[in-house]
């Protein structure tokens, strides 16, 4: 508690010297309007410090034309107005809480006809149609970093601290530099590692489409950012380079090396480090490893192709007991021309992590008594990803693009566990090893003959192996009534598992402009995959010999076709500042499973409506609406019924009859940013309810489980909803936000109806300033409610969360960063409660024009040893204490190439 008393303390220092400061200024209001005494909407308006020489106040005028600036009484200025087309007006004047209010500035048409970009050059803020260009150093203080700390200091954007980009509430899909993709647009790598004095300009681009001859056509909610560079950071190697050591062994190394120009972009990032930075982690490897994008997902139709990969546990800083990471990524984009372009990344990423945690798990449906397993896992990985892309482009009205994506990995995850359950204990030693791969081609030609019909053609292709074994050993004999083991303690099992799937999308779209107001879109596709199982259960006995099972029931081999031939039409019609899209989506489904000599299948017709309206009450304020019904299939690891071993307690079977899921999803999103006070609000609500949904019937023997998925006859549903209002001052900014999600999930446990209801809140507050230019302040409070009921049982957990960071810039060339949370973490169900902190610290030293860079950073100075969690699955609540890295120190060093 005192903790928290001392950050509100501290914030309550914050406000009042922010107040005081508040009241020595005056507050400067006009409009400004063209010659014929027409309000002009996203004028730029600056106060020059003609002391400093250096921007005092920044403001853009709302659809009235207004603006409002905060500036020191008495205090002279030079007032500088702009907007493309017109002459720019510059004034100085004293500032005085007597000002006659409002201050009307007139623009004048530019006869000269001035070209856009000298024009540019001299706007902060730049809105043309659906892109906003940001000019950096207008909002940044010149102490940046990286792109990530220039992001923050633009209005309306976030940067999470996964690198994650949000601007005005809306997620950033893509990332551009000088207008060809990042490392495929990745956020992450961009933000932590494109150094800020390189960044000119930030583009917003609304509606982002990356193919020409579409432009206008489809109907992209794509958001993307194009960073511009500066132009003496062309046609040179720039970047940076760090190495650090500490005590026990510590080290970090990381090189961020780039050039560009007009025909060569090239891009490396290099790392290798074991204090737990992750330039790369699993979770960054699973999102670049999805792949070419789908095509038959567009028209309501998903068959998820699942992966055993995703078993492999995710390792983040404050989850992990060890992490070392090594990383290097290759980032290319060459243009001999203007017709052709060539591009691609190679990436390659080695991790050996440790994780450990202990865990009480309540079994839904089961006795009072509670599970308590101590877990320690080590996860090693090796894995590359490979992208090479040509685009073909002779003219605006031509694009082909050809694509290879191609990933492999060799993943090795071995667990060490203990389980108490009705006071018997079972040691359980499980390997998990893996070399999966996968080859993707995709080929894309795009084509507009005149302004009203623009055709489509595209064709993918993908191959995949997956060969997840499992090995499992365990002091108590595991699964007897259905496994025949006759082997002695310790019990040893094989699970073998090899799964190829070849998948042939394609689809060729027509779309026709009728006028200016209305389009169609006609589309014509097929989704053909082949999938293959093979799977059986081994038991090695102590002599070394195995135990091969020839029941069928313990193994599998499936052959499974899914074929989906579809067509699709969408009508776009604009009324005014209304944008409508219905679309229908008729499909014909077959399905082909053959095991165990049967052979089973499914055939049927579905029409698939989908609905979307946008309403644009003017640029950044809309209000978005989407409505669609999905066809869900299952793959070939849920049609194969038999026996897989899953876990030390937990068996899997198939069932070869399942029937498709219907999906109702809608959604209502908001988005209103306000650039004349800089209020940024966002909200949304989703809804979505599942028929015939595939859920699982699970039979307990104790604490071991067979589940089996079925399609089950009572509707699962979910709703949830965000919202977030950002507010911006002269010195500070207040944040609140909130989210919630409430679901419903019916299984059948030990035959039993059980239905599972989650309801999970999560409210934050934030309060930042920067004090005298030199004291940066950043206070939250998070708190999170997780109630988890069933049938017979019922959790609910609470956490509460203060925490801080500082940035302190003193005696000219040092800063010294910290930051601390506090979790106060409660079971309120049986009254347990954990109180932990986190506390890190670095300070840095960087003389005025230098190139190097030294710095000391501590890590977990407080040397907790474990964080607190809690998960809720169709059977099982859980609470988890996670064991973290302890304490370190690294020296570094950083030379600015």
């Amino acid at each position: 508690m005192k903790r928290i008393g001392l950050i509100f303390l501290l914030t309550f220092l914050c406000s009042a010297m922010q107040q005081a400061q508040a009241q020595q200024k005056v507050a400067y209001v006009g409009e400004v309007r063209d010659s014929l005494g027409l309000p002009l909407e996203f004028a730029n308006v600056m106060a020059m410090d003609t002391t400093k020489k250096t921007i005092a106040a920044f403001g853009v005028t709302n659809k009235q034309g207004q603006f409002k600036l905060l500036l020191e009484n008495q205090k002279v200025y030079q007032i500088k107005v702009s907007f493309i087309g017109f002459v720019p007006f510059e004034r100085y004047f004293t500032a005085k809480d007597t000002q006659a209010l409002p201050v009307s500035i007139q623009l004048n048409n530019d006869e000269r006809n001035l070209g856009s970009v000298e024009v540019v050059s001299e706007m902060a803020v730049l809105i043309q149609g659906d892109t906003i260009t940001y000019k950096a150093d207008v909002f940044t203080q010149g102490n940046e970093r990286k792109l990530e700390d220039v992001l923050k200091d633009l209005p309306g954007f976030e940067v999470d601290e996964d690198g994650q980009v949000t601007v005005q509430g809306k997620r950033v899909d893509k990332l551009l530099v000088d207008g060809k993709e990042f490392f495929e647009g990745d956020t992450k790598l961009a933000t932590k590692n494109l150094p800020a004095k390189a960044v000119d300009k930030v583009q917003v681009l609304q509606n982002f489409n990356d193919v020409g001859p579409l432009s206008g056509v489809n109907n992209s909610e794509q958001l993307a950012l194009n960073i511009q560079l500066k132009e003496d950071m062309k046609n040179m190697i720039f970047g940076d380079l760090e190495l650090g050591a500490g005590p026990e062994e510590r080290y970090k190394a990381h090189a961020n090396v780039f050039y560009y120009d007009k025909k060569t972009n090239i891009n490396f990032i290099g790392d290798a480090n074991n204090v737990g930075d992750l330039a790369f982690s699993m979770s960054d490897y699973f999102r670049f490893s999805g792949g070419l994008a789908g095509l038959t997902g567009k028209s309501g139709s998903n068959f998820q192709v699942s992966s055993d990969q995703l078993g492999i546990p995710m390792a983040e800083k404050n989850s992990a007991k060890e992490l070392n990471n090594q990383l290097g990524a290759l980032n290319y984009n060459f243009t001999p021309s203007s017709k052709i372009r060539f591009s691609g990344f190679a990436i390659g990423s080695k991790v050996d992590n440790t994780l450990g945690n202990i865990s009480e798990r309540q079994y839904v449906l089961q006795s009072g008594q509670k599970e308590i397993l101590n877990s320690e896992s080590n996860v090693k990985s090796t894995s590359g990803l490979f992208k090479l892309g040509i685009t073909y482009s002779p003219d605006a009205s031509l694009q082909l693009d050809y694509n290879v994506f191609s990933r492999l990995s060799n993943i090795e995850n071995s667990d060490l566990q203990n389980s108490l359950f009705n006071n018997q204990s079972n040691d359980i030693n499980g390997l998990t090893t893996q070399q999966p791969y996968s080859i993707e081609q995709q080929l894309r030609a795009f084509y507009a003959p005149d302004e009203k019909n623009v055709f489509s053609v595209e064709a993918t292709y993908k191959d995949q192996e997956q060969d997840p074994n499992y090995d499992l050993q365990t002091t108590k004999r595991p699964f007897a009534a259905i496994i025949p083991m006759t082997g002695n303690s310790p019990y040893n099992l094989l699970q073998l598992k090899n799964i190829g799937t070849r998948q042939a999308e394609a689809a060729i779209n027509y779309y026709r402009i009728l006028n200016n107001t209305n389009h169609i879109n006609f589309k014509l596709g097929l989704n053909r995959t082949s999938q293959d199982l093979n799977s059986s259960i081994q038991e090695k006995l102590d002599n070394g010999s195995k135990n091969d099972f020839n029941d069928p029931g313990l193994n599998n081999l499936v052959d499974y076709t899914f074929s989906d031939y579809y067509f699709s039409l969408f009508y776009k019609v604009k009324f005014g500042k209304l944008v409508m899209n219905p679309g229908l989506n008729l499909h014909r489904y077959n399905i082909e499973n053959q095991q165990n000599g049967i052979t089973k299948g499914l055939d049927k017709t579905l029409l698939l409506p989908s609905f979307n309206a946008k309403y644009n009450f003017r640029n950044s304020h809309s209000l978005n609406l989407n409505y669609g019904v999905a066809a869900s299939f299952t793959d070939i690891q849920n049609a194969a019924q038999g026996i897989i071993v899953r876990g030390y307690n937990s068996l899997f079977a198939g069932n070869p009859v399942l029937d498709n899921s219907w999906y109702h999803n809608l959604s209502l999103n908001y988005f209103n940013f306000n650039m004349y006070n800089f209020l940024n609000v966002s909200g949304g609500v989703n809804y979505q309810k599942r028929f015939d949904d595939i859920t699982n019937i699970i039979d307990f023997s104790g604490l071991e489980r067979v589940n089996t998925p079925v399609n089950i006859d009572v509707a699962n549903e979910n709703l949830s909803g965000n919202a977030s209002i950002d507010k911006r001052f002269d010195h500070y900014r207040l944040s609140l936000s909130g989210n919630w999600s409430r679901s419903v999930t019916n299984n059948r446990i030990s035959d039993l109806d059980n239905e599972n209801v989650s309801f999970q809140q999560g409210y934050k507050a934030g309060l930042s300033t920067t004090v005298f230019k030199a004291l940066e302040l950043n206070f939250y409070y998070a708190v999170s409610f997780n109630n988890y009921t069933a049938r017979s049982t019922s959790s609910k957990f609470e956490n509460h969360k203060p925490s801080a960071k500082v940035i302190l810039r003193f005696l000219k060339d040092f800063r010294f960063d910290t930051d601390y949370e506090y979790n106060k973490y409660k079971n309120t169900s049986n009254g347990t409660e954990s109180n932990y902190g986190l506390l890190n610290a670095k300070l840095s030293y960087r003389k005025e024009g230098s190139k190097w860079e030294f710095k000391t950073s501590a890590m977990n100075l407080l040397n907790t040893t474990g964080v607190r969690r809690d998960s809720f699955s169709e059977s099982l609540i859980s609470t988890y204490e996670y064991f973290i890295q302890k304490r370190y120190f690294l020296l570094s060093a950083i030379y600015d190439l």
